[in-house]
């Protein structure tokens, strides 16, 4: 007798829904437990044989000559891990049919059932009748009142029903008149599916095809809804083109009532040696702008075959005008982009060296001409991976050859190329009380340049060395602090570079800025990023760090550092426009982080200029995190170059029902005394549906502009979700947000 598989049928389909595949969930502490309604199985002794079948029962009544075993009172049928019980089994050895009548329930591993018929019959073929059954794995329940099993591969289901809820109380419900599984193509296909919520009916289908596993599968999925004062209400439903287990594609009609439609495409791929997607969106004329509206996004990584040495990487985005994110992007991150990257990457990764050609350009979306960017057409990079090793010579070396170009009737400037070449010597000596690390360097670049406004200077070069030692102690002792063994650190690291001066100030500036100066750039051995300048930099930096740790698991309690580099000279080496260095000594650097106690954590960071006697930059944080449920962050950040000087209140906590949570965020800038992002939400969540309402206000642009938006959603536990969804937004605005949906 195949029992198993019948019943492995029901369980099949019961996962399945018309929207995505169900999701394993933990069991609610809102709903009762599920064994608290569903049949407990009976405890008998494992088989000597696993494949055996052993039958009990009160009494047997056995007809030789009709060939009919009949088995009544506490029947158990165990066979294969699985338990059978009924008040009578019939066996009929001819017909080679078990029949379970009078009430029946069955356990396995995965679910249960209990039903008032059930008939086993040759050749893998069986039926049952109002079948109840439960899914402990999934915490969902259902029924059907008709299944039949046709082969081992094919069943039908009539009038079967499933959700996640308790009885009594089902939100929401699944039904559908008839439904065939074919486990063999692993696919089912339903008839005249509704999803009942509070018993309104609120989806139907007449037909319905969906996969039997975790396999991907044509279709459509949970459409999205929500609101904007960019596209007023707009709607949008999914539809997912299963072509190939190696690529797929993703088709979304985007309508929006203010801008029209919008159609969204997505076409991923994979492959044995490479990953990547393209994206397009399309609008034909924008009912606002009167514009045709476009986006297309590529991606590409992997090797040029399995196996291969050769790496690549392409980055492609383009859109029609300057205002496509800001006007129909989905956030603020979106919203502010000001430059579009195009690069595509084609790496060689030796044995200790690394080799680079690249072809990289921008499309800027900043207004203005000064802030478009070179692009790199081409560059090309070699430089050595070699291990580190202790108290032996270590060599370095980085060679960068690049074309930097732009369009010069937009901006005109020079353009030309760059040779960068520099290679390091070094010799760490390091061991558990501290390290020394002298090294010496040397730098050569060279240009060749276009559109110079001196016609007969076209070629520049530079030859710098710079030699640095960087050394450190680590001290420590035991201490104890409310009967807890701690270790105490007291760590002084001193840092020394001397590079001398050069004049560059006829040297373009093709892709170097200044560092913005933090504790770990104050061990740097030049203050540019880029090749364009170099430092002239004859300084220490002296610097302390301390820690309060866990002497039995390591954990920082709290960390403090400080720092600040001494000019033995004054730098004379500068950027255009930047005034230069008078100063004997750097801003001072602060940075400190604590563990105040099991849930609340707190960091920041300082720098001040003792000379001008103010505060140039400062970010605090203080964060409280029990556990998902519990959140609040606070947060200051003040920036003097820039006049930033903003709060930052977010967090996500229960109200008096721990079903029941409020989810905010309130970013405010004090200099300009207006809201840079507000939002306010609730949600609820019970053990088989939750639902979540945010309605949000945030800065678009410069010029002071807020857009208006909401979103909802539903999230029906086992079945799928419905709206516009917010776990991106959440995750990007909230620190330490973790979605419970």
């Amino acid at each position: 007798m195949r029992i198993s598989i019948l019943f492995s049928t029901l369980l099949t389909f019961s996962l399945q829904t018309p929207f995505s595949m169900a999701n394993v969930f933990e069991t609610g502490a809102y709903c009762r437990p599920l064994d608290s309604f569903m049949p407990i199985a009976p405890q008998v002794d494992p088989l000597d044989d696993p494949e055996s079948t052993q039958i009990y029962a009160d009494d047997v009544l056995i007809q030789e000559h009709e060939g009919i075993s009949t088995f009544r009172g506490n029947v158990i049928l165990q066979r294969f891990g699985q338990l059978l019980t009924a008040n009578t089994v019939v066996y009929a050895r001819d017909l080679d049919t078990a029949d379970a009548e009078n009430d029946f329930t069955y356990w396995s591993d995965q679910f249960v059932v209990s039903g008032e018929q059930l008939q086993l019959r040759p050749y893998d073929q069986g039926e049952m009748h109002r079948a109840h059954y439960w899914l402990p794995a999934y915490r969902g329940r259902g029924f059907a009142e008709t299944v039949y099993q046709d082969s081992t591969t094919q069943a039908r289901l009539f009038d079967s029903s499933y959700t996640t809820c308790d009885p009594q109380r089902e939100v929401w419900t699944l039904k559908a008149k008839e439904s065939r599984l074919d486990l063999k193509e692993n696919v089912g296909y339903s008839k005249n599916v509704t999803l009942r919520f509070f018993n309104i009916p609120v989806f139907y289908t007449p037909y319905l095809s969906y996969p039997l596993t975790s396999d991907r599968k044509t279709g459509f999925l949970a459409p999205n809804f929500g609101s904007s004062n960019e596209v007023g209400t707009e709607f949008s439903i999914p539809f997912y083109w299963n072509l190939n287990p190696s690529y797929d594609l993703t088709l979304t009609p985007r309508l929006m009532s203010r801008r029209g439609l919008l159609m969204k495409g997505e076409f991923r791929y994979l492959t044995d040696s490479m990953e990547g997607s393209i994206k397009a969106e399309y609008l034909p004329h924008d009912r606002v702008s009167s514009e045709d509206r476009k986006l297309l996004s590529l991606r590409n990584q992997g090797t040029l075959w399995q196996g291969s040495p050769w790496y690549t990487d392409l980055v492609y985005d383009y859109t029609s005008d300057e205002r496509y994110f800001e006007e129909l992007g989905y956030n603020l991150t979106a919203a502010s982009t000001t430059h579009l990257e195009q690069r595509g990457d084609l790496y060689y990764m030796g044995y200790g060296w690394l080799g680079l050609l690249r072809l990289q350009r921008f499309q800027t979306l900043d207004r203005n001409p000064l802030a478009r960017p070179y692009g790199r057409l081409p560059q090309l990079l070699l430089q050595t991976k070699l291990p580190e090793f202790n108290r032996q010579f270590n060599i370095a070396a980085h060679v960068e050859l690049a074309r930097f170009d732009r369009d010069i009737e937009i901006q005109p400037d020079v353009t030309g190329n760059r040779a960068d070449i520099k290679l390091a010597l070094s010799y760490p000596w390091r061991n558990a009380s501290g390290f020394f690390v002298p090294q010496l360097s040397a730098r050569y670049t060279h240009y060749s340049l276009d559109n110079e406004r001196n016609p007969e200077q076209t070629t520049e070069s530079r030859l710098l060395y710079t030699f640095s030692t960087d050394a450190g102690l680590f001290f420590e002792r035991e201490q104890t602090l409310f009967n807890h063994a701690l270790l105490h650190t007291l760590e002084p690291r001193i840092y020394y570079r001397y590079t001398p001066f050069k004049e560059q100030s006829e040297l373009p500036i093709f892709d170097t800025a200044e560092y913005d100066l933090s504790f770990g750039q104050l061990f740097r051995d030049n203050r540019y990023s880029g090749a364009d300048r170099i430092d002239d930099g004859h300084q220490i930096t002296l610097a302390l760090s301390s820690r309060l740790l866990d002497a039995q698991t390591g954990q920082d309690y709290v960390r403090a550092s400080l720092g600040e580099i001494f000019y033995l000279n004054d730098p004379k080496v500068t950027l255009p426009g930047i005034p230069i260095l008078t100063d004997s000594s750097s801003s001072t650097v602060a940075e400190l982080s604590a563990q105040l106690s099991r849930y609340w954590s707190a960091s920041g960071s300082v720098r001040w200029n003792r000379y001008d006697e103010n505060l140039e930059y400062s970010v605090w944080r203080l964060r409280y995190k029990r556990d998902q449920a519990h959140l609040f962050n606070v947060a200051y950040r003040f920036r003097q170059s820039t006049g930033l000087e903003q709060t930052d209140v977010s967090g996500y906590w229960p109200l008096a029902s721990s079903r029941w949570r409020v989810i905010g965020r309130w970013n405010y800038s004090l200099r300009d005394r207006k809201d840079i992002e507000l939002f306010a939400g609730l949600e609820y969540e019970s053990c088989c549906w939750a639902m979540r309402g945010i309605v949000r206000r945030y800065l678009t642009n410069i010029e002071g502009d807020h857009l208006n938006g909401i979103f909802f959603q539903i999230e029906l536990k086992g079945l799928g979700g419905l709206g516009r969804k917010a776990e991106a937004l959440l995750e990007t605005t909230i620190p330490g947000f973790e979605d419970r949906f």
